[in-house]
């Protein structure tokens, strides 16, 4: 049936303060008009109306990176992001066993905690799990998603002992003045033994918790995500839900370096490509450089300002050797596939920067200058890194969101005048590069109008003001997680504007982000969400 919506602010996205009073919605889920209300009831006279009572109306949100599959999280873990202490942690576990009724059998995934906030000061150790459980299996996780903690139990089951050396591109945590493992695994290297026990003892239904996990994007207007790292396990948990009709929204995948990924693209072929099958494709491969600002594992150029103790010249480590990284760059270019590498440290985008330089002078794909690489977070980008970014037509994707939850300790880390820049969007802005803004769910729920309040404001959890030089519009932010996001996705033609031939993919919204102060951007509620025509949240 076709479908008029009116009574709203239609921002178009086209440019800067285009809007229109109608949209009219056709059968088969594009927008067939965009314009004047008397033209659309002309143009479709007999469409069932639909009066959006005074909102504001965006094209539906798009969430450039983050990890659909850890949205589970959200359903599935104890949350420990607010906890302030170890002991905290033990309760919230405690707390969790004794809901669940954990038992042997079973696991324990916590997440969300962060050293930063903890009265300790530092990460917990097997001890502090220990003494919640020594017979069920508990495993917490950092705020990032880059390190976690095992108890004792967990590390026997892993294999993990004083005998396990760190491996290359993560290390573990030692008691002091011995080699046995304390509990702490730093970086996928290292943490991936720890899920390899504990996600088998999950016994994931995907298709149970699908429509929770997508509330989570849902509720902030999001009609594209990504699951920007996906192994194999998850790639058949991903194929389940859409060939079972499970997902509402769009979900872009990308198999990450580690695994087979010619046995995933292979067994896949179906989904890889432009086209969505049941909202889900393949976008392309993902790999990982360094770690993260806020755990001191972002590789750097220059030393930390306050590293770990005892590290005064601590500048951490990349995790991929250049001629692993041009390999894998080059298979992705071979193939005709769009690169996402997550980077943070500024020389961790060195390196991206000349691998991938090295990998299209490798090539002899014609069309390797289309692939739109993308380098993922970009904290401690320098200006001549974002220019170098132009000139391989390489996407940065901005987490600008650590600007409000870390800033303030990018500013202990790295000093004011680096820390002050973290989330450079102006720098990305000047060079004439078209950034998005992502939020790295689940290291934060989805939340791209906050993301984009923070590019605006740059001010953190403390009121700290950073690098005002680095702020951009309302405008340039919102068109981050529209116009560009389709963009980056390679998605152009049919997302990211308001415009006839598109998909009627709507944010519904309780104000006008551009007419209120800039300052209270974050406060935008979504009242809806439409997927290509269908209502499939609304706001209670």
């Amino acid at each position: 049936m076709t479908t008029l919506f009116h009574n709203a602010t239609f921002y178009t996205m086209v440019a800067e303060g285009d809007r229109a009073e109608a949209l009219v919605v056709a059968d088969d889920g594009t927008l067939a008009f965009v314009g004047p209300l008397d033209e659309a009831r002309r143009q479709a006279p007999d469409a069932e109306a639909v009066d959006l009572q005074g909102a504001t109306v965006l094209p539906g949100l798009i969430d450039p990176h983050g990890h659909f599959g850890g949205s589970m999280q959200y359903v599935l873990y104890a949350d420990l992001s607010l906890c302030t202490s170890f002991e905290d942690i033990q309760r919230v576990i405690r707390e969790f066993i004794a809901a669940r009724n954990v038992g042997p059998d079973g696991v324990v995934m916590a997440t969300g905690y962060d050293q930063n906030e903890l009265a300790e000061g530092h990460h917990p150790t097997k001890s502090v799990l220990d003494a919640v459980s020594t017979e069920v299996p508990i495993l917490a996780v950092h705020a990032s998603n880059h390190m976690a903690v095992a108890n004792s139990l967990l590390l026997d089951m892993a294999g993990i002992d004083a005998s396990t050396p760190d491996p290359e591109g993560g290390r573990y945590g030692r008691v002091a003045g011995t080699l046995e493992p304390d509990g702490y695994a730093e970086e996928p290297a290292a943490v991936n033994a720890l899920y390899a026990v504990t996600q088998p003892r999950m016994n994931l239904d995907l298709n149970a918790i699908a429509d929770d996990m997508q509330l989570v994007y849902l509720e902030h207007g999001i009609t594209t995500c990504q699951d920007g790292a996906t192994p194999a396990s998850m790639a058949e948990l991903l194929r389940g839900m859409a060939e079972g009709g499970k997902l509402k929204l769009d979900v872009v995948a990308y198999p990450m370096h580690g695994e087979d990924v010619d046995a995933m693209l292979e067994q896949y072929a179906a989904y890889d490509g432009p086209t969505y099958r049941g909202h889900l494709r393949i976008g392309g491969l993902k790999m990982f450089l360094d770690g993260s600002p806020q755990g001191m594992t972002a590789w750097m150029t220059e030393p930390y300002v306050s590293g770990p103790e005892g590290e005064d010249d601590w500048v951490a480590y990349g995790t991929m050797t250049d001629e692993d990284a041009i390999a894998f760059a080059k298979k992705a270019i071979d193939g005709g596939h769009q690169l996402l590498c997550h980077t943070n440290g500024d020389a961790a985008g060195d390196q991206l920067l000349r691998v991938y330089a090295a990998a299209l002078d490798a090539s002899d794909n014609p069309r390797k200058h289309e692939l739109r690489p993308v380098m993922i977070h970009c904290q401690t980008m320098r200006p001549d890194q974002y220019e170098r970014m132009a000139e391989l037509h390489m996407v940065p994707s901005i987490f600008s969101s650590h600007i409000w939850y870390w800033g303030d300790v990018h500013l202990k880390n790295f000093g004011p005048v680096r820390g002050g820049r973290i989330s450079a969007c102006g720098d990305a802005l000047r060079a004439g590069l078209p950034f998005t803004l992502h939020t790295d769910t689940p290291v934060l729920r989805p939340n791209l109008l906050e993301a984009a309040w923070c590019a605006v404001n740059r001010v953190t959890k403390k009121g700290a003001q950073l690098d005002e030089d680095q702020k951009v519009g309302v405008y340039d932010a919102l068109r981050a997680i529209t116009v560009n996001g389709a963009y980056q996705y390679g998605e152009e033609d049919r997302k990211g504007t308001l415009e006839a031939g598109k998909l009627a993919d709507l944010a519904v919204l309780d104000r006008d982000p551009f007419a209120i102060d800039p300052a209270a951007l974050r406060d935008v509620t979504v009242l809806a969400t439409i997927k290509e025509g269908e209502q499939v949240y609304a706001h209670e």
